[in-house]
């Protein structure tokens, strides 16, 4: 078996299996359908598992000797000797062995217990998820799969060298802080991939003979959590604990809380105390794993540089324990907070700090002081600093007859502070308040764009002037982030009321951001401040999927669950802060695996329990406070993902069901606010999501009649306010939508000709937007699909293809890849209908390819199995 190719299927037809009683499972096996080397694995796999159930007497039993492993195959990796084991399972030394090239690597095979249903499922996930890394300092994963017992194993690149505690021992402070830079720029590379370690410890970071550290078991500690199942498990008692390493783990992974990055910076911390004192923060006098675990939660770090010779036990920490003195003992006490909040926002401001303290800048760990300041300053520029003393003399001569013109220019100066702080608030009105008066009435979309385009220009003139000087005006730089946002919203929010100005959206929320390290510090304690933030970092995200740019989508959405998670620490019962968290959360799980439409990274059972929980959050606020509309609103969208999802999952009556919901609750908020244009606007765009769950439920007259609605609704908009793009655009698209279903109801000239008119009008692209993008190219791959000519359907399906492949080239995003390979079919079926039989068979192994790189959705099997068909392959 290929574990690249058929871990996937192998993965489904083992929860089939799974779910049946165990007498029935040989018979279903051998009726499936599945090839026979796929059966005997799936056999075997069956006959090694627990189910799950901690109760079972095989759970946690030693893994199998050594001596019957060496020499056995896993994949293409020969076992040859054992270099370890531990907690989780050993580790081998294994050697490429199928020819394709000369290579060692590292095995680690998980023991007995760990093979559970649950533990496969997250395991499937996490080796897609670890793929995605690649780093200089992270040990790259070579390879995944399940041994002949069913055991699931990594294999990842063999690093010889020492755990980093070990290799700092004979290195000076600044190297240990060196070889600590590089691990944090893996780290920090992984949470960019939305990855969290979970188990930082010295033996997971070895550092060569050439100085470079390599981090090793990224992802193995999720994949082995019993409280990372899926969603329908998150209502039961989880038996077990959970992995991690006590002397290191942070205080939510010792009291069982959901982890997050906050978890890894906190481990990040006890590391680098190790490194600089050759000892443990606390716990010093533990014992056992309980004992750790106690101090984790209940002992406060020792300053270190109060710790004494007697405890560190080095002849040279006296001159040491001076260098701590100041910068890293604040930088090492707020990596160790035991509240999440009080830590480090990211790894990459925990790396800025430790670089600023080695050039001998301030860090922000410390009060900035006016005597730090200078200390620092002073300690830079210890050449400057002594002649500028010298000059300083002569320059105090002068100084008396100057002060008499400093009491006049105060005078004047007051008098310009006071116009200045008006026009602020007239700033301030115009982007807000007024904006906000007007912002639902009917026609207002060009009011509003023209009154914030003059505060614009007021806005930039302003920021230009001032430059450098917002550093010490917090305040008025949080003023223009929060104005420069609300314009970026008014101008590219393409899923609510906007100008579809998406480049003019991209420029203003670029400065929005840039303005945020001039004022966050100042507004830590500050929730609303936090929360705003987020919104910027959504809305970058956002307007990062509209162009196909998923990378750079994934870290502005880290950005803005950390603000939230730090907004709802500090404002727990607020409203606000769990609908911030409600919606990050939901977009986490739409960019993991949540609408075709948008760009994503296919990992469905990764998104699910995401998306659920931002629904469960949104339904408890909406229970709450069920006067407010807002709360119906915001279910509503929450339900809408659901329903994408559920699509995609294959679980058609739980998409048509929150589609259900959805139409409900989004017609019930604007029943309650009947003059809220962006209710009015969700109410008509949400029949187009559920009148496509109606189409593959195959409801097509239903699907009709419910895209007639939306357009019915979205029409009246258009007339109430004609500079609304948003929603002429979105008009084609329910007509397309409406065209199909009328089309899949009564397949004649009629509706074929209605159907082209339609997908012909759907607004074109040139690949900056891959939203547009992908609708356009949709409506021409049913072109295809529904012409009697093959050689119109052939360049119907080549010319949405060079439609897709002038979007942004992203390997991640599942859904470009996709819809390219529903294109490569539609060609295979073309060719073959013309009687090219060889380019039908080129067309569908290059679509087949495609639909390989990833897990298929059960939402395109049947296009996947006509590919294998086309292909000859079946």
């Amino acid at each position: 078996m290929t574990p690249s190719a058929d871990w996937t299927e192998l993965k489904q037809l083992y929860d089939a299996a799974l779910a049946l009683p165990a007498a029935e499972r040989e018979a279903w096996v051998r009726s499936c359908g599945a090839s026979a080397e796929l059966q005997a694995e799936l056999l075997s796999l069956l006959s090694h598992s627990t189910g799950g159930n901690s109760d079972d007497p095989d759970f946690l039993a030693a893994p199998a000797s050594a001596a019957g492993l060496t020499g056995q195959r896993l994949g293409p990796w020969l076992l040859i000797d054992l270099l370890g084991s531990g907690g989780m399972g050993e580790v081998w030394r294994a050697r490429r062995a199928d020819g394709a090239y000369e290579g060692e690597a590292a095995v680690k095979l998980l023991k007995r217990g760990m093979d559970s249903a649950a533990v496969l499922r997250r395991f499937a996930q996490e080796r897609q998820a670890l793929a995605r890394l690649d780093h200089p300092n992270i040990g790259r994963l070579f390879d995944a799969g399940l041994s002949p017992q069913g055991l699931p194993y990594f294999v990842m690149e063999k690093v010889e060298g020492q755990a980093i505690d070990k290799a700092c021992e004979a290195r000076s402070l600044e190297q240990r802080l060196e070889l600590f830079l590089q691990l944090t720029d893996a780290v920090s590379h992984a949470h960019r991939h939305l990855l969290v370690h979970r188990d930082l410890k010295p033996g997971n970071v070895l550092v060569t003979a050439s100085g470079q550290v390599k981090l090793l078991d990224f992802g193995i500690a999720k994949a082995l959590d019993p409280l990372e199942g899926d969603a329908q498990d998150a209502g039961q008692t989880q038996q077990g604990d959970r992995p991690y390493t006590p002397t290191y783990a942070s205080p939510e992974q010792v009291r069982g809380e959901p982890v997050s990055t906050a978890t890894d910076i906190y481990s990040l911390g006890v590391l680098l105390y190790q490194l600089l004192t050759g000892i443990r923060p606390y716990g010093r006098h533990a014992a056992t794993p309980r004992e750790a675990a106690d101090s984790v939660l209940n002992e406060q770090p020792t300053r270190p540089s109060s710790l004494s010779p007697g405890q560190v036990g080095d002849p040279a920490w006296p001159a040491r324990r001076r260098r701590l003195r100041g910068d890293l003992d604040n930088i090492l006490l707020k990596t160790l907070e035991k509240d999440p909040a009080r830590r480090y926002a990211t790894v990459d401001a925990l790396t800025a700090d430790i670089r600023a303290h080695l050039r001998g800048y301030p860090v922000s760990a410390r009060p900035a002081s006016p005597a730090y300041l200078l200390e620092r300053f002073v300690q830079r520029n210890r050449l400057g600093v002594g002649l500028s003393a010298l000059a300083l003399l002569a320059l105090v001569g002068g100084l008396a007859g100057t002060l008499w013109q400093m009491h006049e220019a105060q005078a004047a100066r007051a008098q310009a502070e006071r116009r200045f702080a008006q026009l602020r608030q007239l700033s301030n009105k115009l982007v807000f308040s007024y904006h906000d008066q007007i912002a639902q009435l009917p026609g207002a979309l060009a009011t509003r764009e023209a009154l914030l385009k003059d505060a614009l220009g007021w806005l930039d003139g302003l920021a230009g002037e001032l430059g450098p000087e917002l550093a010490r005006d917090p305040g008025l730089a949080r003023e223009l982030a929060e104005s420069y946002s609300r314009i970026a919203a008014l101008q590219g929010d393409g899923f609510s009321p906007s100008q579809e100005q998406l480049q003019a959206a991209e420029q203003n929320i670029v400065k929005a951001l840039a303005l945020q390290p001039l004022y966050l510090d100042a507004s830590a304690r500050d929730a609303a401040a936090l929360q705003t933030a987020g919104e910027m970092w959504q809305g970058r995200a956002m307007l990062a999927l509209r162009s196909g740019q998923l990378q750079l989508a994934v870290s502005a959405l880290e950005q803005a669950r950390q603000l939230d998670e730090r907004a709802m620490h500090l404002a727990p019962d607020d409203p606000l802060s769990l609908s911030h968290l409600a919606t990050v959360t939901g977009r986490i799980g739409g960019l993991l695996g949540g609408s075709p439409a948008m760009p994503q990274l296919g990992e469905i059972a990764a998104a699910g329990p995401l998306l659920q929980r931002s629904a469960e959050m949104f339904d408890r606020l909406r229970q709450k406070l069920p006067a407010d509309p807002e709360w119906a609103h915001q279910a509503a969208w929450s339900r809408l993902q659901l329903a994408n999802w559920a699509l995609l999952a294959g679980r058609l009556e739980e998409a048509e069901d929150n589609s259900r919901q959805m139409l409900a609750l989004r017609d019930a908020a604007v029943k309650a606010a009947p003059e809220n244009a962006n209710y009015r606007y969700q109410r008509a765009m949400s029949r187009s999501v559920a009148a496509r769950v109606l189409l593959e439920r195959d409801k097509p007259a239903e699907a009709l009649q419910v895209f007639n609605e939306g357009i019915a609704l979205l029409q009246a908009e258009q007339a109430r306010d004609a500079a609304n793009k948003s929603a002429g655009r979105d008009l084609l698209l329910l007509r397309y939508g409406s065209a199909r279903a009328a089309w899949q109801l009564k397949p004649d000239a009629a509706s074929r000709a209605g159907l082209q008119q339609a997908a012909l009008a759907l607004p074109p692209s040139k690949g900056e937007d891959f939203y547009l993008a992908r609708w356009r190219a949709e409506g021409l791959l049913w072109l295809a699909r529904s012409s009697l000519q093959p050689a119109q359907a052939l360049a119907w399906a080549r010319e949405a293809q060079a439609l897709m492949r002038g979007t942004h080239d992203s390997p991640d995003n599942a859904s470009r890849r996709w819809i390219l390979a529903l294109l490569l079919g539609e060609q295979a079926a073309a060719h073959a209908a013309l009687g090219e039989a060889a380019a039908a068979r080129s067309s569908a192994q290059e679509a087949l390819a495609l639909w390989r790189k990833g897990p298929v959705p059960p939402h395109y099997a049947s296009w996947q199995q006509k590919c294998r068909e086309l292909a000859g392959e079946s």
